[in-house]
């Protein structure tokens, strides 16, 4: 049903210890629809795949389309991946590239935890749809989703889902709500910065996001030794027979961050998690880039690192809020551009013209 998902090309160490395998920020791609049809046979926009589904007959669902994932302009910075999922009882959305089992393949053999880091908007929480939509781990079968998070359309609630054994049940793969009723929910309308990982190793799966204490919670997973071979953006209906669903909801997410790490990172006091603290512009850009925090921090230094993760680059300040870069020096292609700050470290990806 699904192939495996590659969103970037990054398979180089960035910070301390972790290697960033790979990013998407959407912002290279075009307003619109990311797929050329439902299937997952024909890629689309940036050779993303998808797969739209109503659910098996019989089911209630009928909206299955290519509309259902969209480029918009709401992203957190600027585009972003807008979800839209099944308007009944049953149905599914994945969208993903090939490729990911090259990008794990190469990272050191002690970074056996993979992190993953995504922004996401849950709306305003009055939906009467039970729609889900998150990201999940697959293993190579596509059938243990070995570590991943949804968060609900009609609550804006946060789950933690992990291929495991809860007490009295049969192995499998189980979402578990992170606190007693009502939940975790995310801020309405606002861009929530969510970190899951899975450890080959041990099998486990942390969640780290906000209203989750800092050291996050951890599920014991029951894969230890799987390696991960996809990563998907995925939405489904959520219907229950308590709480059926007959509407449609849309959610959108951006910013994902994909690492192999040896210990634990995930939106650690070394990483800004909100990359809206600082702007760059322009980008893409040609001669110069300006570099502003919008939360009056200072700026210690900037690093850039190619696609390789050679250093191409780096300036220190003396504390200062606004810096100008000139890139003109630096050949055209895709950049990470690493910003240390008297609050910790934030990145963004840069495009030289």
């Amino acid at each position: 049903m699904k192939k495996l998902l590659l969103l970037s090309f990054f398979v180089a160490p960035f910070f301390s210890g972790a290697q960033v395998l790979l990013t998407e920020d959407f912002n290279s791609l075009t307003i619109g629809n990311v797929a050329s049809e439902i299937l997952g046979t024909v890629p689309g926009q940036g050779d993303y795949l998808f797969f739209s589904s109503n659910g098996t007959a019989p089911t209630t669902s009928t909206n299955a389309a290519v509309t259902n994932s969209q480029i918009v302009s709401g992203g957190n910075e600027s585009l972003g991946l807008q979800l839209t999922g099944p308007n009944g009882d049953k149905g599914s959305r994945f969208m993903w590239q090939d490729g990911f089992p090259t990008l794990w393949n190469t990272r050191a053999l002690t970074n056996n935890i993979i992190e993953l880091e995504v922004d996401i908007n849950p709306g305003a929480g009055t939906s009467t749809s039970r729609n889900t939509f998150g990201v999940y781990i697959f293993n190579a079968a596509g059938d243990r989703i070995l570590g991943g998070f949804f968060v609900r359309a009609a609550t804006r609630e946060l789950f933690v889902v992990a291929y495991s054994t809860p007490a009295g049940n049969p192995v499998g793969n189980y979402n578990y709500s992170l606190s007693a009723a009502p939940g975790i929910q995310l801020p309405a309308d606002t861009f929530s910065r969510i970190g899951v990982s899975y450890n080959k190793t041990t099998g486990q799966v942390l969640i780290k996001g906000p209203g989750i204490a800092p050291a996050g919670i951890a599920v014991p997973g029951s894969s230890a030794g799987t390696d991960p071979a996809e990563i998907d953006f995925i939405s489904f209906s959520g219907n229950t027979t308590a709480a059926p669903n007959t509407t449609a909801a849309s959610m959108v997410m951006d910013n994902l961050t994909v690492r192999a790490v040896a210990t634990d990172s995930l939106l650690g006091v070394n990483d800004i998690s909100d990359e809206a603290t600082f702007s760059v512009y322009p980008n893409p850009a040609t001669n110069f880039v300006s570099v502003s925090s919008n939360m009056n921090l200072a700026i210690n230094s900037i690093e850039m690192f190619d696609i390789n993760g050679r250093m191409v680059k780096k300036i220190s300040y003396d504390a200062i809020s606004n810096a100008e870069v000139n890139i003109s020096d630096i050949a055209t292609g895709v950049y990470m551009m690493k910003i240390s700050s008297s609050n910790g470290v934030a990145s963004k990806k840069i495009i030289k013209q």
